[in-house]
């Protein structure tokens, strides 16, 4: 049985078949706010907490078993990746800011043309 109903929402389309699986869809999500997307989680900061201390304390074994030239180089391995990453997350962030200011430049020197 396929009829045509009148959808509400303003950006779906006009028209949408009905039909069994378009039923769940009726219920209506309550939208995320903004407070929602920036809050601090507590568990996932304690997550890392014990992750790393159980990376620490798997290192320190380690320095106990093996000469204190591997645990050297594996320290110098292990600090390229971390500071890799931590550049890499600096320039993500350097690069999205200069994108917004290259606009907002474009979009100034087009509204000084124009005025």
């Amino acid at each position: 049985m396929n009829t045509i109903i009148m959808n509400q929402d303003v950006h779906t389309p006009a028209f949408i078949k009905a039909d069994a699986s378009n039923k769940s869809n009726n219920i209506k999500q309550q939208p995320i706010s903004f407070k929602q997307v920036r809050r601090f989680s507590w568990t996932r900061f304690i997550e890392l907490v014990i992750l790393l201390s159980i990376v620490i304390g798997v290192v320190w074994l380690i320095s106990k078993i093996v000469t204190p030239q591997v645990v050297t180089a594996v320290s110098v391995i292990a600090g390229f990746l971390i500071l890799r990453f931590i550049v890499r997350v600096i320039l993500q962030v350097t690069f999205t800011l200069l994108s917004f200011l290259f606009w907002l430049a474009i979009l100034c020197a087009i509204l000084l043309c124009v005025l």
